[in-house]
């Protein structure tokens, strides 16, 4: 039952992080799709490693128990995790914001249709963050 506690409890401090993370994530996300011609995939790659990065450098003391400048290679290894995270995700929102938009779903444009899909994927993609995080923490913790 400990094990379950501090699974949760560590889950829940990931998603206060990776929540001030996502709304760095949105915002830069929103200012991209609204205030330029960069394609949605695109500005969901660039705004996404905003907030990852800050997930990262954030949780990896207050959540996970390591942290230092000698962690460059689990920081190499996590970009590219999201790398292909953020592609599947950004694919994912492109596909169900333009099936919302082709469907004319509350009558709103792509540009509101792409900010509920990314919305809507939150959940998914926080979950799987924080599994691979906390199983790369636990190699970094084997390298003491």
């Amino acid at each position: 039952m400990s094990d379950l506690r501090s699974l949760t409890k560590s889950f829940l401090g990931f998603a206060l992080i990776a929540g001030i993370g996502w709304l760095l994530d949105l915002l830069c996300f929103a200012l991209l799709v609204k205030l330029s011609t960069v394609p949605p995939v695109l500005a969901n790659m660039i705004s996404s490693y905003v907030g990852v990065t800050f997930v990262w450098f954030a949780s990896l003391r207050a959540v996970f128990k390591v942290g230092g400048l000698r962690n460059q290679l689990y920081l190499i290894l996590y970009w590219g995790y999201q790398f292909l995270s953020i592609s599947l995700y950004s694919w994912l929102i492109q596909y169900v914001a333009k099936a919302l938009f082709d469907a004319e779903m509350w009558g709103l444009a792509l540009s509101s249709m792409l900010l509920i899909a990314k919305i809507a994927v939150t959940p998914v993609n926080l979950v799987t963050n924080f599994i691979f995080m906390k199983y790369l923490t636990g190699f970094m913790k084997g390298d003491r």
